[in-house]
């Protein structure tokens, strides 16, 4: 029991570091990348894959976790993670080892952000109407909203997973709506499958993009619109909503 004018503290607190030093990596990552780093961490990818391939079981629960792990930190893109496993394991395996990853990563990003900030999103609400309702109105079609957002490639996946903890999106839909984008990463894989230059290829080091490669492209352009309207569209209903309110 704490004593009368103590400070609380309680888990919250130890959530909030981590997950607030999980974003700043995955902020630190996306500007090294834009700042031109993508080749090295294409280098990155390739070494890891050269010494997996001296393993067999191990090798595989260790590229599982290095997904889990960008999955929640973004240190390595996971388009480039994903054709590194087809190369690796082939179509089949790759995908599922890439799934699994990609998954378990969202599911605790999004619970990580959902447990450790929540409580002050709402609190933040209750001040600004006009962002509650906007709030409701992405909960209310959330699987939509976060499959556009999972195929939009403009997107950075782990600071999205963490973006979505902090919505009304329930655990259900936004699961839903992440495992509804999954096509786009079998075709990640399946580049990395049919092809032992096909991570050269994606990181813009030489050779052409391929079908999957372009169909991927196009689908993640469209999205990506799609996502923006979309979006537009759920703010306009927010904000009529509060007008109704008024």
């Amino acid at each position: 029991m704490n004593k009368p004018g103590s400070r609380k503290t309680g888990p919250s607190t130890g959530l909030k570091i981590v997950v607030s030093i999980f974003l700043l990596t995955s902020v630190a990552i996306l500007g090294f990348i834009i700042l031109g780093g993508k080749q090295q961490i294409s280098t990155v990818v390739l070494q890891l894959a050269e010494l997996l391939t001296r393993y067999g079981t191990e090798g595989q629960l260790v590229f599982l976790l290095v997904f889990f792990v960008a999955s929640l930190t973004g240190i390595i893109p996971l388009s480039l993670l994903a054709v590194a496993s087809g190369g690796l394991y082939g179509l089949w395996k790759g995908f599922l080892l890439s799934t699994i990853g990609t998954s378990f990563g969202a599911l605790m990003a999004f619970l990580l952000s959902r447990y450790a900030y929540r409580s002050n999103i709402d609190e933040w609400e209750n001040q600004h109407l006009s962002i509650r309702h906007l709030d409701q109105e992405i909960a209310r079609r959330g699987w939509i909203f976060v499959l556009l957002l999972r195929l939009s490639p403009v997107a950075p996946f782990s600071l999205a997973s963490y973006a979505f903890g902090l919505t009304k999106i329930s655990l259900m839909a936004y699961m839903l709506g992440s495992i509804g984008a999954t096509p786009a990463l079998l075709a990640y894989v399946y580049t990395g499958s049919i092809s032992g230059t096909a991570l050269m290829a994606l990181t813009g080091n030489g050779g052409e993009l391929n079908q999957a490669q372009l169909i991927t492209l196009v689908l993640g352009f469209l999205a990506t619109v799609a996502g923006v309207v979309y979006f537009a569209h759920i703010a306009k209903k927010g904000l009529a909503g509060l007008e109704n309110a008024d």
